[in-house]
């Protein structure tokens, strides 16, 4: 009977185990995030990096609804950015209001449809804070759960690490077999179907929208993405560290 409890325990540290990990990744990409939005997601250095002046240089004349838009500065196209950038991050305020000059005249940057889009992108930046919330509680939870049990030094809370190394690597191989058949662009078209409105549009071509141009998107999007993935492996370490120094002090701490 003894066996099967210790069995049953070992089952479910396992479980609880592999869900604060789980947890633990997904709220290192949530703080990641946070960090580059805080930094403006980087536009500043990846502007450059993608050569954005001659990509506005040469789409921003064929399009079809703006005029002039390439005879604004680099410094400008910054500005705007950051602008779109702290509007999405404050439940849409002020899309419609970002201008340029073009002629003396002030310009709205947006068209209806982007703005629509751009505030669909808002409401989902609110919905992913509650949701990193109601997240973070239940990691409170499993990890103060999972130390407690470990302070009683029971033997059957210690987790398999090969057997939570391999889940993880199942895991991580199937990510990068959906990238290497599908392709990113592909995944993240998808996921754009599967969390915007239907009748919606997200998709602009570069001579139909100032947002897509300034953003020579989805490249940036891709740097984007390069720099909250690497910030997240970082934070994600520091976590593990922590982790491991707060059960190695409740390790000592209950010797005495």
């Amino acid at each position: 009977m003894k066996t099967v409890s210790n069995l049953a325990g070992q089952v479910l540290a396992n479980v609880r185990v592999f869900l604060i990990v789980v947890l633990s990744v997904v709220l290192a990409v949530y703080a990641a995030w946070m960090v580059n939005a805080q930094l403006g997601y980087g536009y500043s250095w990846l502007y450059h990096a993608y050569d954005t002046d001659q990509h506005i240089a040469k789409y921003a004349p064929q399009n079809r609804f703006r005029k002039g838009f390439e005879k604004t500065l680099i410094v400008d196209h910054k500005a705007y950015f950051q602008s779109i950038v702290d509007s999405v991050h404050d439940d849409g305020k002020g899309l419609a209001d970002i201008q340029y000059q073009f002629s003396g005249e002030g310009i709205p940057l947006l068209h209806q449809a982007e703005v629509i889009h751009l505030q669909d992108v808002a409401n989902l930046i609110n919905m992913l804070h509650k949701l990193a919330v109601a997240i973070f509680l239940l990691w409170l939870l499993l990890v103060v759960w999972q130390v407690f049990l470990m302070r009683k030094r029971l033997d059957y809370v210690h987790h398999s690490a090969l057997g939570l190394a391999s889940v993880l690597a199942i895991l991580i191989i199937l990510a990068l077999v959906a990238f290497m058949v599908w392709g990113a662009k592909a995944i993240f078209y998808q996921l754009h179907i599967m969390i915007f409105p239907a009748d919606h549009q997200w998709f602009f071509y570069y001579q139909d929208s100032l947002m897509s141009t300034l953003m020579k998107a989805p490249d940036l999007f891709a740097g984007i993405a390069m720099q909250i993935l690497g910030l997240s492996v970082v934070i994600f370490i520091v976590m593990g560290l922590v982790f491991k120094k707060v059960v190695g002090y409740q390790r000592s701490s209950s010797q005495y």
